[in-house]
Formats: C-alpha cells, sequence, structure tokens
C-alpha cells in the first residue's frame, strides 16, 4: 500500500486537491486495502487455528490435519469479504464471538460497531470498484468519499482493529 501512496504522490505531485485525474489510482488504493483487510483476517484466523492444533493438543497427526481441515472447510473468507457476518461467522466455527469479545475488550468506545459500519463501506467500495458497479461506487463515495484521504483515515482505522488485544 504504500508503493500506491508513492505513486499517487508522483502522480500528483504531492499537492493536495485535484491536480491530476487520480480516481483510478485512488479506487486501487481501496482495493488493495480491502484485499489486505481479508488477508489479515484469514491469515489470523489460520494462525488460531494452527495454535488449536499442536501436537500437544492433539498428539495424533493424522487428527491434527483431520480437525484442521474441519476447521478451514466452508470458511466465508475464503469464498467471501472480509465482512463483518463472514468474520463472525468464521471465528464462531473456533468457538469465539469475536464481536461480542472486541465490545468487551473495549467497552465505553465505538470499538465494534465503528469497524463493522467500516468493513461494510469498504466492502461497498471494493464490490462497486471491482465489479464496475457504479451505484456501489456512488454509495460509498458519498458516505466517505474516495479520496487518499479517506484511504489513510481507513487504514489506520484498520491498523487498530489488527491490534485489538482480543486477537
Amino acid at each position: 500500500m504504500d508503493r500506491l501512496e508513492n505513486v499517487h504522490a508522483k502522480v500528483t505531485g504531492g499537492l493536495a486537491g485535484r491536480p491530476r485525474d487520480v480516481t483510478e489510482l485512488n479506487h486501487a488504493l481501496f482495493l488493495r486495502l480491502a484485499g489486505e483487510v481479508q488477508g489479515y483476517c484469514r491469515d489470523l484466523h489460520d494462525e488460531a487455528i494452527e495454535s488449536l492444533c499442536t501436537s500437544a493438543q492433539v498428539p495424533n497427526q493424522q487428527l491434527r490435519d483431520t480437525f484442521r481441515a474441519s476447521l478451514i472447510r466452508g470458511r466465508k473468507l475464503d469464498a467471501g469479504n472480509a465482512a463483518p457476518g463472514n468474520i463472525g461467522n468464521d471465528w464462531a466455527q473456533l468457538g469465539m464471538g469475536i464481536w461480542t469479545e472486541l465490545n468487551a475488550s473495549y467497552p465505553g468506545t465505538r470499538g465494534s460497531a465503528d469497524w463493522n459500519r467500516r468493513l461494510e463501506w469498504l466492502n461497498t467500495a471494493r464490490n462497486g470498484i471491482a465489479h464496475n458497479d457504479s451505484v456501489k461506487v456512488a454509495q460509498a463515495h458519498a458516505e466517505y468519499p474516495l479520496t487518499l484521504h479517506t484511504f489513510r483515515v481507513m487504514r489506520g482505522r484498520f491498523s487498530r482493529f489488527g491490534r485489538c488485544q482480543v486477537w
């Protein structure tokens, strides 16, 4: 993502506003961000599975492999976006209510409600861009403009999401 931001700066000369049309470059930033969030969630889920499938937990290798495969089978993050429902479903397979845990870990904050709303927005933007759906792009843009500034704000919010202690 840093490299895309560097390209953006080269194209615009680092000037604020719209010295050049960078709409497609901005769209690439949001596609990349959506991919990073999904990859992070999937990698974290893989790590959780591995922590459950250690030789100390399950001594038999064949049983470990079977257990691991059963926890991955049907994983929503492998077939769909990193939407709150998909993330919640995948973590529920591991016996965890991820959004409940986040709310408990961060009482009195916007916590999971804010991340859920931003995940939904990011997926609307991603789907609109990836599927050339101008209605979804316009819907996402109406809530938060698809600009470099918005990208940086969202990247920061999702970085904080990734550093939560519940993980």
